[in-house]
């Protein structure tokens, strides 16, 4: 079995975890949104793979670059939570291909199972951002 279907399977066992309840909510259009070429896409998802869970809760100005994209840490918000964004490198003006937040109450994920899940729904909602166009709001608890 793969890694992947390993940690799938445990998102999966995770769903029915009363005490790590994780959603994912569109939030509408992504403010400044510039359209991406294919490139930027590869580029973000393989962006989007490097993210783990520690970097989640970390303060700006962190950022991971791949190619021609960033994925940066905007700010706190309200509980403790962040604000991602994943941006197309050297455009003047409007260039958001991607935009979530993470609330804070799954910060406290208690467990190594728990944290690996916070972290696959949290590139779960970057990659349906940058499908959709729209931001997405990624909510807990996750104890």
């Amino acid at each position: 079995m793969s890694k992947e279907e390993i940690l799938h399977q445990q998102d999966e066992m995770l769903l029915n975890d009363p005490n790590c309840t994780i959603n994912i909510n569109n939030t509408g259009p992504i403010p400044n949104y510039y359209q991406p070429t294919p490139v930027n896409m590869q580029d973000a998802n393989n962006t989007i793979a490097q993210l783990t869970f520690a970097d989640i809760w970390r303060l700006p100005p962190f950022r991971i670059t791949t190619g021609t994209v960033r994925l940066d840490v905007m700010g706190v918000i309200q509980g403790g939570g962040r604000n991602w964004q994943i941006h197309i490198n050297g455009i003047n003006g409007p260039s958001t291909i991607a935009s979530i937040t993470v609330q804070g109450n799954l910060a406290t994920a208690s467990t190594q199972e728990r944290q690996a899940y916070v972290q696959n729904m949290t590139k779960r909602a970057l990659q349906q951002s940058l499908m959709s166009a729209n931001s997405m709001d990624v909510n807990g608890p996750c104890r």
